[in-house]
C-alpha cells in the first residue's frame, strides 16, 4: 500500500521557527546552503516512526534555541486515498505528546502506519565497528516491517534493567531472578524472530 507524504509543518523545531511544506508523491531533493535546515527537515520526517529518529536526539534538544519554546512536527499522510494527520510535540521539560487523527496515541502507534528507514554519513562505518550499531540499524529494519518489535526490545531492555539493578544491589531473591529472566528468554526470542523476518 502506497503511503504519501502530503504535508510537513514545523514549529520552533531545530533550526526552523515556522515552516510549511506541501509534497504531491514525487521524489524530493532538498538543497540549500550549510546550516539552512536541511538535516532538520529529514530529522522532522524520521520523527513520524517510533524512536527518537536520525539523530537520536532527546526531546529538549528539538526545540530552537535560544528560544526554547515547545516545538512541533505536524504531518498530512494519504495512504491509498485515506488522510492520517500526525501531530508530535513537546512542551519544555515535557515528553513528547503524539496525536493520530487528533486522538493521543503512543509512539509505537506510528509504526502501524509509517515504515521509516534511513540510511545516513554516520553509519558509513556500520560495518567497522562495534556490533551495537548494527543491531541498532538491524532493529530499525526489523521495525520498519513489523511496529510489534518496538514492544520487545522496550521489554527485553526493562527487564534487564532490571536484573541489573538487583545484581547491582545485591538482591538474592531467586523467584524474582526468575520472573526477569523469563521476561528476557520470552522478548528475546521474539527479537530474533523480528530480526530473522526482517533479514528473510
Amino acid at each position: 500500500m502506497r503511503l504519501t507524504l502530503t504535508r510537513l509543518d514545523l514549529s520552533h523545531f531545530r533550526s526552523h521557527r515556522r515552516a510549511g511544506l506541501d509534497f504531491d508523491g514525487r521524489p524530493v531533493a532538498i538543497f540549500g546552503s550549510n546550516g539552512a535546515g536541511k538535516t532538520n527537515l529529514i530529522e522532522a520526517i524520521s520523527l513520524l516512526s517510533p524512536g527518537r529518529g536520525l539523530r537520536r536526539a532527546q526531546a529538549a534538544d528539538l526545540a530552537r534555541r535560544p528560544e526554547s519554546l515547545g516545538w512541533r512536527v505536524g504531518a498530512v499522510l494519504d495512504m491509498a486515498g485515506r488522510r492520517h494527520e500526525i501531530d508530535l510535540r513537546a512542551e519544555p521539560g515535557q515528553p513528547r505528546a503524539l496525536r493520530i487523527d487528533d486522538k493521543p496515541a503512543p509512539q509505537i502507534a506510528l509504526g502501524r502506519l509509517v515504515r521509516v528507514l534511513w540510511l545516513v554519513p554516520s553509519m558509513d562505518r556500520l560495518w567497522t565497528e562495534g556490533a551495537e550499531g548494527r543491531r541498532r540499524f538491524l532493529d530499525r529494519i526489523a521495525l520498519s516491517f513489523l511496529p510489534d518489535h518496538a514492544e520487545a526490545s522496550l521489554a527485553y531492555e526493562a527487564a534487564m534493567r532490571d536484573r541489573n539493578r538487583l545484581l547491582r544491589d545485591g538482591i538474592r531473591d531467586a523467584r524474582w531472578f526468575d520472573a526477569l529472566e523469563t521476561r528476557m528468554a520470552e522478548s528475546g526470542a521474539a527479537i530474533l524472530r523480528n530480526r530473522r523476518t526482517a533479514l528473510a
